[in-house]
């Protein structure tokens, strides 16, 4: 096993558009397991929240979390993780383990980014709660080996942001605190790293769970935030169906057209020159009955009612029916979201989807309640 080093440190006009038209029109997407997340204790339970990032032609995957015991409504605790895996890939786009390092501790739920100077990882959570850590992973090439620099921490720790890159800038939105969901808008310069995390215009509303990214919309490059949803002491959570667009021009948000229906903590990749695709989702319905059941449990005085529902909570998780399988695109020139075609697997979620030339990679994730996949999917999009 390896140990990172640390660093401190006119005619023609409409052939154009009708060709672009044609170009925006999917025909297909070819699915495919492409790699294997090692066992853990010789176990292969996959991981959620994942760290998750493409660097110098290698696929970075490492920490995360699972309940190696039993289920969370069996008393099953969930365990962080610090392994951090080193993929590469095949001349038939298979995905083979290379190296295996150590993460600086472990680490779920953060917000991961592949950035021209290295994955970028902010925030996050382990046993000892939310953090407010920022650091970028490097994969040196030429001396087939890893480094860590040490970023200015955030303003506030945070776990479950949304996060994106944009000219070497890099933007975090959102995410849980200890006792509530954050609506800030944060920048950090990469270029200029001596400097702290800039705030920017608030997001409209408190959100986690989100997919955040940046595309052009016929004039700039735009942000855009979809889906996610706030945490609700004592209620049910807020999912939402939204998609907002900040204007790195005219620096204010926009709300544009929504998804059809609520999606958290889905993936998703900015894709071509006008089009977001989003995979997958969790849809609320039995996160939404867990959640009452919870609530339920925690003011009910009868001791035998109170069993009743611990009961009822434990066959609802258990019953999970896995996530949503949709695969959705936006176009961010139509201002339209369409259901194209669906995922031929059990659909994760609370993971990062990344480009790798031309696949979209999707490493383990949450397929059910408290159930973890070790499978790294891939996509490959067609059009006509």
């Amino acid at each position: 096993m390896k140990y990172i080093p640390f660093c401190i440190v006119a005619s023609s006009l409409f052939v154009t558009a009708d060709l672009s038209a044609q170009k925006n029109k999917v025909e297909s997407i070819s699915w495919n397991v492409s790699g294997q997340l090692p066992a853990s204790n010789g176990k292969l339970l996959g991981f959620a929240g994942p760290v998750v990032g493409v660097n110098n032609n290698v696929l970075l995957v490492g920490g995360g979390a699972n309940f190696p015991g039993d289920m969370p409504w069996n008393g099953g605790k969930k365990k962080y993780y610090d392994d951090l895996y080193v993929f590469k890939k095949d001349n038939k786009d298979s995905l083979v383990l290379f190296q295996s390092h150590k993460l600086p501790f472990s680490l779920a739920y953060a917000a991961c980014v592949s950035t021209g100077k290295g994955l970028l990882v902010a925030g996050g959570e382990n046993d000892e709660g939310i953090s407010n850590k920022v650091f970028l992973i490097q994969w040196d090439d030429h001396d087939q080996n890893l480094q860590v620099i040490n970023l200015p921490d955030l303003p506030h720790a945070v776990t479950n942001a949304a996060i994106t890159v944009n000219n070497d800038k890099v933007y975090l939105v959102g995410g849980e605190t200890v006792d509530a969901v954050s609506k800030t808008f944060l920048l950090l310069d990469l270029n200029k790293t001596i400097q702290a995390w800039q705030q920017l215009p608030s997001f409209p509303k408190p959100i986690s769970h989100a997919v955040m990214v940046v595309q052009h919309n016929g004039k700039n490059d735009c942000i855009y935030v979809i889906g996610g949803r706030k945490r609700n002491i004592g209620s049910i959570s807020d999912l939402y169906a939204s998609t907002f667009q900040f204007d790195f021009k005219q620096r204010k948000w926009k709300e544009k057209s929504a998804l059809p229906s609520p999606l958290s903590a889905g993936t998703g990749v900015a894709f071509e020159d006008d089009n977001i695709f989003l995979f997958g989702g969790d849809n609320g319905e039995t996160f939404h009955r867990t959640e009452k059941l919870i609530a339920a449990i925690a003011t009910e005085k009868d001791e035998d009612k109170k069993a009743l529902l611990i009961k009822e909570k434990a066959y609802v998780q258990s019953n999970h029916p896995g996530f949503s399988k949709a695969v959705l695109k936006y176009n961010t020139l139509k201002d339209q979201w369409t259901i194209i075609k669906y995922i031929p697997y059990e659909s994760p979620v609370t993971t990062t989807a990344v480009k790798w030339d031309d696949l979209i990679i999707i490493p383990g994730g949450e397929i059910k309640a408290g159930v973890r996949t070790s499978q790294i999917i891939s996509a490959k999009i067609f059009y006509k």
